[in-house]
């Protein structure tokens, strides 16, 4: 009774912190012109939906007002940069954030850099801070032990990197020392996971616990559970602890039947996704910001290829917001299959997507047999399903 008593309680304050919003001013000096533009994203995230939240001309320092339900961490970046600044936002709080901002075009990618910056309003932006800046101070470390002890080895990798010589690192490993370096970095990483671990333990009362999870983690599995089940029920039923619970006890969708939604086809036209009559349809979310997802278009072009004339549909639906963007890359990949974009993201929702790509299969009848499939695997498994 008290568990149920404490739930109902939080469910209320999350209906009455959904009464309110987030007030954040942001002036930056620097070299700024009236072209750039500041990007808000959402942080710690692995939904595949665009984490942009909106767009700001970077010389305006009008208050921007977002609405706000739980607390979120976002990510203040300047349009066509790379970098940005990690910003910790709870509802009802007014933020002035000022600082000066640096444009770094002499890099393979352009990145912004923000200094000397000052939050005001936040009451939680210094510990998350404090927090992140110490794990970053322990790892730099960790990586500089293991650079000081192992030069020799690092200089031969990198130079036979350069020198495509794959030999001269396989002979490298195959040495005391090298089996000694590949333990040693080994040992780091468990280092690192450790004092993550510990990290997150020492916050797992309340939604910073789980934020911290994926900020350091990222992508999560079942061999984190038990950090998740050590988490209090606030944490829990916090938006980032709903987020870990997705990941480390992931939803599955086989045997159920494909949803029918409304999606809108390249032409603007709407139209609903429905039970296909193929032998099978490969459903596959991507988008044109997502790396992987480009990565993935050519397998897919091969198995089409492949299958298609023995009973293989394929359904691309993008998470795109920005519909230009969307047809851009359509007209790039050139992929020949049906493609729609999912603009009120009612098919992300609907099909559980955590990340994308994310593949889904379903029969002649509409059900779904398969899912979270890609590259050897998804072909390995149309193989057998062609035999």
């Amino acid at each position: 009774m008290k568990r149920i008593t404490f739930l109902l309680a939080s469910v209320f304050c999350l209906f009455v912190q959904a009464q309110k919003e987030v007030s954040l001013t942001i002036d930056l000096k620097g070299g700024l012109t009236a072209k750039d533009t500041l990007t808000l994203s959402w942080g710690a995230i692995n939904k595949s939906m665009n984490p942009l939240i909106l767009q700001h001309a970077a010389l305006d320092v009008s208050p921007i007002v977002l609405p706000l339900t739980e607390p979120r961490l976002i990510i203040v970046g300047l349009k066509g940069y790379v970098g940005g600044y990690e910003l910790i936002a709870q509802p009802g709080e007014k933020i002035v954030m000022t600082g000066r901002i640096r444009k770094d075009e002499l890099k393979k990618v352009s990145e912004v850099i923000f200094s000397r910056m000052h939050v005001k309003g936040a009451a939680r932006q210094n510990e998350y801070q404090t927090i992140i800046k110490e794990y970053q101070e322990f790892t730099d470390s960790l990586d500089t032990e293991v650079f000081n002890e192992y030069k020799d080895v690092q200089r031969l990798i990198e130079n036979a990197k350069k020198n495509k010589d794959e030999q001269a690192i396989a002979d490298m490993y195959q040495t005391l020392h090298g089996q000694s370096y590949i333990d040693r970095v080994m040992n780091t990483f468990q280092e690192r996971q450790d004092y993550m671990k510990h990290i997150v333990a020492a916050h797992n009362d309340s939604y910073m616990g789980p934020l911290l999870l994926l900020r350091f983690a990222g992508r999560l599995d079942k061999e984190d559970r038990p950090l998740y089940n050590r988490m209090s029920d606030e944490a829990k039923i916090s938006y980032y602890g709903r987020e870990v619970e997705d990941e480390v006890y992931p939803p599955t969708l086989v045997g159920d039947m494909v949803p029918t939604l409304p999606l809108t086809d390249i032409n603007g036209k709407e139209v609903l996704l429905k039970q296909n009559k193929s032998a099978y349809t490969l459903i596959d979310f991507w988008a044109s910001w997502c790396s992987p997802c480009r990565k993935e278009i050519p397998n897919l072009k091969r198995l089409y290829q492949k299958y298609h004339k023995a009973g293989l549909e394929i359904v691309s639906i993008s998470a795109d917001q920005n519909v230009e963007d969307w047809k851009d890359a359509l007209a790039e990949e050139q992929t020949p299959w049906l493609n729609f974009i999912d603009k009120n993201r009612q098919a992300v929702s609907e099909f559980k997507v955590q990340y994308i790509p994310s593949i889904f299969i379903a029969d002649s009848e509409g059900k779904i047999i398969a899912e979270k499939l890609r590259g050897k695997d998804l072909a390995d498994y149309l193989e057998n399903l062609f035999k």
